[in-house]
Parts: C-alpha cells; structure tokens; sequence
C-alpha cells in the first residue's frame, strides 16, 4: 500500500461530523444501555473464568490468600469488557503485587487468552489507538463466532489445554503433548520447542511523540475542533517517525536524513527515555529530538492536522501529526534498506519469521477511515510460538501453532508495552476482521 484513501472525506463538511461518530473501545459496564449476556453453552461465566485463571477461586477471592500454587498470582480484580450490543465479550483478570493480567474469551468459540502479562496490569480506557484497534479486531471476532453452531476444533483443544495446564502450557519452553503423544508421527517428528522472542526495540527506545521528544516540531496551533493542550506548545512528533525511528536506532545502521548525518554512535547514544524537558540541552537527547524531526520531514508528515489535502483539523484528544504509512517503504529503501510492505493477515508467516530472525515490524492500523485518532503506526517487536499436538474429532494427532506477539506501541507506557497480544486464529480459522486496516513493513538492514 503506498497510498491512503480517504473517499470518505470526499463528502466535506459532513467529514466533521463523522470524525466524533468513530469508534472508541467499550469500556466496561457500559452506562445508559440495556446490558444483555448470552446464555448459551458457548457462554463463559465471570465464576468459570476466575476458577480458569487461579488454581483456586476460593483463595483466588479471599484476600487474606498469600499465595496460590500456579506462580504465586492472587487475583485482584475481575472485570468484564462488552461490545456495543451490551454483550461480554472477555473478562480482564489482574494479579496482585504488579503480577501481571489475563484477558480471558467469555465465549468458547474463541481462542481462551487473548492476551496476558507477568507484570503491571492492563487498563481497558487505555487511550492508546493500536490498543483500541485490537479491542475491534476482538470484537469483530466475536462477531464471527455468534455465528458458528460448533467451536472449531482447535479453539476447542485450546480450552481443554487450559483446564488441563496451568497458563495453557504458555510458560513452559516444552511443547505441549496430549495423551494421544504416542501417534507414530510424532514420535519420530518431534514438534519444535516454544520459542520466545521478546522485546527488541523496547529497552532501546520507550518513546511517545510528545513533551521530551516534540521540541523541534511546528508550533501547535488553536483551530476549529482541536482541543487539548500542546505539550511544550509544539505538535506532536506524530507515531510514524517515533516507529521509523526506532527502528532506525535498533538497526543503528548510519543514515543521512534531511541533510544530517546519523552514525551509528549517534543513534546507539540516545536515550531510551528522554528527560520530560521542553528544551533539551543534553547532547543526546538534542540528537534524539533533531531525529524524530528530521524523520518527520522525510516521511512529509503534516502537523495540526487530519488530511493534508484538505487540512481538517482532527478531532478527539488534540490536534495530532499524520503522515502516509506507505512512505515507510521509500524512507528505509532509500538508505540502503530492504523494505516492503504486506497486508497483515494474510503474510503472517512472513511477519512471524521477521520478528523470529530478531527484527522488528513496523505495523499500521486503522479502524475508521475519517478518523486520525483511531489510526496507528507502531513497532511490533516480540514473538510467542507456541506448540502442541493435539487430538481432531476422530482422536487422530495432529501439530498446533498458536502465536502471541509484544510491541512497542510508542505510546511510553511500560504496562500496555509487556502485554502478549493475538491477532490470528482467534477463531481457530478464516479471517473475520476487515484486514485491508493492518499493513506490515518489512525492513531489513
């Protein structure tokens, strides 16, 4: 994709009235609207979900609990997140003691961990768009699944592996086996070990787009349906150039951009996390600020505005900085790099071994096309694999692969950073989200 289109804007002024119609993520116990839970034998309780997160429900609630036997987690909160129909579609479990959360499917046509933590815990009013972007493509899922009379049979074997194994067998570097181990297959074709590849760019660079890092940005500017404050009164960096250059400072490849030479020394030497300062005076956190700048002007970013074409202000939380995703591709090919990009769903094998030969993905995300707000460029920068053999309806073994990926989400906080989230076989086949929103961008020094 080297192009956004937005035909939508087309329509003008009625453009600003859709900008405030985008969706946002369902907080829970949603107010003012008639909440309906699906009993049918699909449904999981919020009971049944704290006796699948803790060894045991009874010490799980009892806050007297020290410790329980799986991980010494104790449970301290269970809430329940619905879609716009009132109906729940997980259950977000957090730990004691910074432990970390579980998001847990309320419906077994679904895979059962959404996503999951060791640590912090997970805010659902996040205002974080790539989090709310995974909060439609789970949503959408959800919806695909309301249609299935029957669980697809590996979503089915992945609910039995959590009754059956603490954490689902996630935490373990040993496949997991079934009883049915002996099929003569496997027992000469062992099935590969879990592999974890975690965190590549985020103890390197843990980097947002304002105060700090905004310093040699345009002034912010008071327009028609920009609200909010500017940090240090400039616009914002924008989520493009703070991915790009993130994965500019991993690879430290040197790199001229907009005239200024980067050495490799240079993009080694900066921060992970710059002084919250409007004027920087140290000499690495200049460079920092300078890069994100000088990144933004190769990538023709537009600052206090929604569409360059027609310079709109967004609305939303404040008046924010775009730029096209597809001049990803021409930014990285044009210093050396082998870059192209790739519709997300449909490449994941490519995106898997990228990310498993230790090198970050770029990854945009929209969830409505006349909204800047719900669009996202981040770094996904981590990789589960996990795998197990299971049994089909007629007992025969057959190999699963499930996949959980980390990112840096460029958004600075640690907690939404250290989550494992899944994007594919949710529903153990198909593709039930619209996947033409989630691009991938392959960069390879």
């Amino acid at each position: 994709m080297k192009t956004i289109h937005f035909s939508c804007l087309c329509l003008g002024l009625l453009a600003l009235l859709l900008l405030n119609s985008c969706s946002k993520n369902e907080v829970t116990d949603p107010l003012h609207k008639d909440l309906t839970v699906a009993k049918n034998r699909f449904f999981l309780s919020q009971s049944e979900a704290v006796k699948l997160t803790s060894d045991d429900a009874l010490a799980a609630l009892d806050r007297n609990a020290r410790t329980l036997e799986r991980g010494e987690k104790v449970i301290k909160d269970v809430r329940s997140f619905y879609n716009e129909d009132g109906a729940i579609v997980f259950y977000i479990v957090n730990y004691e003691d910074d432990k970390g959360f579980t998001l847990l499917s309320a419906d077994r046509r679904m895979k059962p961990i959404l996503a999951f933590s060791d640590n912090g815990i997970f805010d659902e009013k996040t205002e974080n768009p790539g989090i709310q972007m995974w909060f439609d493509i789970i949503k959408e899922n959800f919806r695909g699944a309301q249609r299935q009379s029957e669980a697809h049979i590996d979503i089915v074997n992945y609910w039995k592996q959590l009754e059956q194994t603490p954490d689902g067998g996630r935490t373990s570097e040993k496949p997991v086996y079934t009883p049915e181990e002996s099929c003569e297959w496997f027992v000469t074709h062992p099935i590969p070990p879990n592999l974890t590849i975690q965190h590549l760019t985020d103890n390197l660079s843990l980097w947002r787009q304002d105060e700090g890092y905004n310093s040699f940005c345009p002034d912010g500017i008071s327009a028609l349906n920009c609200k909010g404050k500017y940090e240090c009164g400039k616009a914002p960096t924008g989520c493009g150039p703070v991915a790009v250059a993130q994965v500019l400072k991993y690879h430290h490849k040197p790199v001229t951009i907009n005239g200024r030479a980067y050495s490799a020394a240079t993009l080694n030497a900066m921060p992970r996390i710059a002084p919250d300062v409007c004027v920087p005076v140290n000499a690495n956190h200049i460079n920092l600020v300078q890069l994100l700048r000088d990144t933004g002007k190769d990538l023709d970013a537009v600052y206090n505005t929604i569409v360059p074409a027609l310079g709109i202000p967004m609305s939303g939380a404040g008046c924010q900085t775009w730029n096209i995703p597809g001049h990803i591709d021409n930014f990285f090919s044009n210093r050396g790099y082998t870059s192209f990009d790739k519709e997300f769903f449909t490449n994941s094998g490519i995106i898997n071994s990228e990310l498993r030969a230790s090198r970050p993905v770029i990854v945009f995300g929209s969830n409505c096309a006349a909204c800047a707000p719900n669009q996202h460029i981040w770094v996904m920068d981590g990789i589960q694999d996990h795998f197990a053999i299971f049994n089909d309806q007629n007992g025969f073994c057959y190999e699963n692969h499930s996949i959980y990926y980390q990112m840096n989400w460029g958004w600075q906080n640690q907690n939404e950073n250290n989550g494992w989230f899944s994007y594919t076989g949710i529903t153990g086949s198909g593709i039930l989200y619209n996947s033409s929103n989630m691009r991938a961008y392959i960069i390879q020094p």
